[in-house]
């Protein structure tokens, strides 16, 4: 007992000691910062790739998965804080759903349980980023029409749209104002305007925003007057919101109608269960059709929920 517990006591210190050498050696030769310095420029390269395709072509929807979570992550506001990739996203998944899996399975020795808890698992990962995807979405619909008045403020006493995106960037505040920095940044390390105003497009999924974008590039192309085509922006605004309100009332409907329908579901059948005489709790949980029965039906829920739950556009 007392050799074994040397024995292991040895492996550690020298385990630690290997680990500690290598990492003095790493640190002698710049390993660590050599492969930061990498991935900043290879982020860089593929960020700049992306603004100049952006520009000829715009977004192209739905190309490919990892695209859709890259931009995902984007608009969530997870890539610029965490610097969190598709791929990492990715990872983070297979992870959650594998170790939740193993859990729900040593807890309950059922395969459909923690297959369904894996699943559980992943669909509210990505409830959660989708939530906060939501939040940056509503806050640029809540705050367009701030930005379109500042920006008609400033429009009367300058035409070029640089100076006056400047003269607005202290006024606005959440993602609006970081698109604007971000404008100006492009604008000034690129200095391409037009190029400016395609990444500021598509760095939103706003189609109102997008809209005010759009015009504010052919304004400065055509030398016509902000003042007056933000003024015309500022109605729909108003007609967008109004109809954003009439499609929350009926998502929330439908949410009330799911969770009625789902609680009435359960309390029917325990009631004909009884009724009857019959145990359906045990006839579905204690033999492998009905467990299937009710995997399936918990991942049709579960992909109801997440369309319901998900956000509003």
């Amino acid at each position: 007992m007392k050799l074994n517990l040397l024995l292991t006591i040895v492996i550690a210190l020298s385990i630690f000691g290997l680990s500690f050498i290598i990492h003095r050696e790493f640190e002698k030769q710049k390993v660590f910062t050599k492969m930061r310095d990498k991935y900043k420029e290879s982020r860089d390269k593929k960020k700049e790739a992306e603004d100049i395709f952006i520009s000829k072509y715009g977004v192209i929807e739905n190309r490919s998965l990892l695209y859709r979570l890259d931009r995902l992550m984007y608009l969530s506001g997870l890539k610029e804080r965490f610097h969190l990739s598709a791929e990492g996203f990715v990872g983070i998944l297979i992870a959650a759903g594998v170790i939740s899996g193993i859990i729900a399975g040593n807890i309950g020795r059922n395969i459909f349980l923690s297959l369904f808890v894996s699943a559980l698992t992943v669909t509210a990962i990505i409830i959660a980023v989708r939530v906060l995807y939501g939040r940056q979405y509503k806050r640029i619909e809540e705050d367009t029409s701030l930005f379109i008045s500042i920006l008609s403020n400033h429009a009367k006493s300058s035409s070029d749209i640089v100076t006056i995106m400047e003269r607005t960037y202290p006024s606005m505040d959440g993602p609006i104002k970081v698109l604007i920095k971000r404008f100006l940044l492009d604008a000034e390390k690129e200095g391409n305007i037009d190029l400016a105003f395609d990444v500021m497009k598509e760095s939103s999924d706003n189609r109102v925003f997008q809209t005010i974008i759009v015009n504010l590039k052919n304004c400065m192309h055509f030398r016509a007057n902000y003042e007056e085509v933000l003024q015309q922006m500022m109605n729909q605004v108003s007609e967008s919101l109004s109809a954003r309100e009439e499609r929350k009332n009926i998502l929330f409907s439908s949410r009330i109608t799911v969770v009625s329908i789902s609680a009435l579901s359960v309390i029917i059948v325990l009631l004909i269960g009884k009724g009857i005489g019959v145990d359906v709790k045990s006839i579905l949980t204690g033999n492998l059709i009905g467990q299937f029965i009710l995997f399936i039906t918990g991942l049709l829920y579960l992909f109801v929920t997440a369309k319901l739950f998900g956000i509003d556009k």
